[in-house]
């Protein structure tokens, strides 16, 4: 399967996400992501999470999952995560061009 996005390739990116995040292709940031070509806290991959709520109605994500589109690599896990560390960017609307 050739990835989504080449080496190189232009992306179009839509900020804020609205509605639900599950299953759209994010740009997110979090403390724990390395990336291992650039060092930077940043990835765009599929998103996915389970919540729980509590007696008020109030929610929390107890996992997020993000999946590659590329097989290359891995999928990251997230586990009882805070609102603080982890921001969804923007969601990819598309790829636009490859040099």
């Amino acid at each position: 399967m050739e990835p989504r996005i080449p080496d190189c390739g232009w992306c179009l990116f839509r900020s804020p996400v609205e509605g639900t995040r599950q299953g759209r292709v994010v740009l997110v940031q979090h403390r724990d992501i390395d990336d291992p070509e650039t060092g930077g806290s940043y990835t765009v991959k599929r998103y996915e999470s389970q919540k729980e709520s509590d007696r008020t109605g109030s929610w929390r994500h107890t996992e997020i999952r993000l999946f590659p589109e590329n097989p290359d690599f891995a999928p990251i896990i997230l586990r009882d995560i805070r609102d603080d560390e982890f921001h969804v960017i923007a969601e990819m609307v598309e790829v636009l061009a490859t040099p």
